[in-house]
């Protein structure tokens, strides 16, 4: 670590184990270095590792399982174009009664990994909103929402358990028109899996959506840990 920068070593630490993720020296997938290993290669005392550790996984670049470890997430997005339809609305139309919960509604700085989906700063402002959704009652999906905070100024206004999120961009200027997705099964634990009543290390569907506008502009950056006991996903391909 530089003793002249002026940033916190933490943050000088964050910043060396971001720059190797993204140049993909540890790859997505890979088992991330214990705390005790980073201490030992790096000199810093275990507490500045854990901060560090901290504000990768809060920017979604690693996750833990809990009794296996850190693992490092995926760091880009792959893109296809596809017609956005929102999801209650598809479960509505095959009969299937859906509630939502919102757990955290609150406005915060992008971070590294959102700044870099939707090309604005990291320190720009977002609003983050986490929804449970339910269906017939049953926990279906856990929904981790971003949304630049300038084009739903209101958003603190709404109550998302009774309107959706379609129906605050219909009094915007932007309409959702497309949809990047990713679809990866991966094990849950802690907060995701007691949400969708899971015990820890079993599978689900994350779904991953960029939605763009009908100017391309990148207005929602979505996750989504789905049941996969209650969710079948499929596509057509032409």
């Amino acid at each position: 670590m530089g003793s002249s920068e002026k940033k916190p070593l933490y943050v000088q630490l964050a910043d060396r184990l971001r720059n190797r993720i993204m140049n993909e020296e540890y790859k997505y997938g890979q088992v991330f270095p214990p705390e005790r290993e980073l201490e030992r290669i790096y000199g810093i005392d275990r507490k500045t590792v854990r901060k560090s550790l901290n504000i990768l996984e809060k920017e979604g670049l690693l996750f833990r399982i809990q009794g296996k470890g850190t693992y490092v997430n995926r760091p880009d997005i792959s893109y296809s174009l596809q017609k956005v339809s929102g999801f209650s609305r598809l479960l509505r139309q095959q009969g299937v009664r859906i509630t939502n919960r919102v757990l955290i509604k609150t406005g915060q700085a992008a971070g590294y990994r959102i700044a870099k989906v939707m090309g604005i700063h990291k320190s720009d402002p977002v609003w983050k909103l986490v929804r449970l959704r339910l269906a017939d009652e049953e926990p279906i999906s856990l929904e981790f929402t971003y949304i630049r905070q300038e084009l739903i100024p209101d958003f603190e206004c709404i109550d998302f358990e009774v309107y959706s999120l379609y129906d605050a961009w219909s009094k915007s200027h932007h309409v959702p028109t497309y949809i990047d997705e990713t679809i990866d099964a991966v094990e849950v634990s802690g907060m995701e899996a007691r949400c969708l009543g899971k015990e820890d290390g079993s599978r689900v569907f994350l779904v991953t959506d960029v939605t763009r506008d009908q100017d391309g502009l990148v207005i929602e950056y979505n996750r989504a840990y789905t049941n996969s006991d209650r969710i079948r996903l499929s596509t057509q391909l032409s």
